[in-house]
């Protein structure tokens, strides 16, 4: 058979001390290497242990329930360059089972920049990059821990209780436009318009620290009669629980991690009006920022002291030409240009354009 004419040609390649080590019998009949039950799968589920890792709470131990991929070829081809195909079909299987993650393992000849000279991934050298664009995704390295997970949520798969929370974020950050100023350009944005909500450190000599607010708005408001800091009070509490209890749902080790840094810093809560003031379980960052109208950074590198960022991403019809009978999620008539974020040390990016009636969120590592 063709498989023992390859036995012996691999047997007449090896040095002698090496023949009948394993490759035949000891009448030197070719045998096969023997197969183990479930081998494949118990790597995988051991793969998707580690690469899960850093989302787990520190209290629930091994995430019972992270199923291998369901093509158990899948584990022996990771090593091959050209295995985009096999990885994109095993996603594309499991998509109307989106409660589970999918796993997307870099092998080491993709985990390196395609087009270093590049400041901005154009759109035609997209296909250099693997594509993911639904479901849960967990991206790692192979053989180590996750560097991202994402997930895209329809609209339309959420229940009302939920479609409203996310409608009442929206409407509250809208609405603290008119108490904070956009923060000013500096050399990295060249694009849209930025605004910050919760705490910072001061730039008077005299003080360390004071909450994002413009006076200005704020005396005209007061004067208006449109300012009670004690519903503004509500509303920010309300608006900082929202997205800490998605953060604890999506990825609770991400949040221990940043609640404890919060707390061994002693470092307001954005929630918190006063400083000090007792930390209540939810409590997580001080701050948070939120963008508009095409806003986009050159490439530049943060030093925050956290060592994950949470990016929410909200379809929304523009506040500036929307009418107050309009709807402010963008669940029809919604469209979009460009919208790709890719990780390029790793060939790999989360397409946010295809699917118009989503809402997206991911974490990545200030990296």
């Amino acid at each position: 058979s063709s498989a023992d004419r390859l036995c012996r040609y691999i047997q007449s390649r090896l040095p002698e001390n090496t023949k009948g080590g394993g490759l035949t019998d000891v009448e030197g009949r070719c045998r096969r290497a023997r197969k183990r039950p479930n081998q494949n799968a118990k790597q995988m589920e051991r793969r998707a242990r580690k690469a899960m890792a850093p989302f787990v709470s520190s209290g629930s131990g091994d995430p019972s329930h992270l199923d291998p991929p369901t093509n158990q070829g899948l584990d022996s081809d990771y090593d091959s360059v050209a295995n985009d195909t096999d990885l994109e079909l095993d996603v594309e299987q499991s998509h109307d089972k989106e409660e589970k993650p999918h796993f997307y393992y870099v092998n080491p000849a993709r985990q390196h920049d395609p087009l270093p000279h590049e400041p901005i991934t154009k759109q035609e050298h997209l296909p250099l990059y693997h594509r993911l664009s639904f479901g849960t995704v967990i991206i790692a390295p192979r053989n180590r821990v996750a560097f991202c997970k994402a997930q895209w949520i329809p609209f339309n798969s959420m229940s009302p209780d939920q479609l409203n929370g996310w409608e009442k974020l929206v409407f509250h950050l809208l609405e603290r436009c008119n108490h904070v100023s956009p923060v000013k350009t500096n050399g990295a944005q060249t694009g849209g318009m930025m605004w910050a909500d919760g705490w910072r450190k001061s730039s008077d000599p005299d003080q360390s620290l004071g909450r994002f607010c413009c006076v200005g708005k704020m005396k005209k408001a007061m004067e208006r009669a449109q300012y009670n800091p004690v519903s503004e009070a509500a509303g920010i509490r309300e608006a900082s629980d929202f997205i800490s209890l998605q953060l604890q749902k999506f990825a609770p080790g991400v949040f221990e991690s940043c609640r404890q840094l919060l707390i061994d810093s002693r470092f307001p809560s954005m929630a918190q009006m006063e400083y000090p003031s007792p930390y209540t379980s939810d409590d997580f960052a001080s701050f948070l920022t939120f963008t508009m109208f095409n806003f986009y950074n050159q490439p530049h590198k943060d030093s925050d002291v956290n060592d994950w960022t949470l990016v929410i991403w909200i379809p929304i019809f523009n506040p500036q030409t929307r009418t107050e009978d309009d709807p402010v999620l963008a669940d029809e008539g919604f469209d979009m240009m460009g919208g790709q974020f890719t990780f390029r040390d790793f060939q790999v990016y989360l397409d946010l354009q295809e699917w118009k009636v989503y809402s997206y969120w991911f974490f990545l590592p200030n990296v």
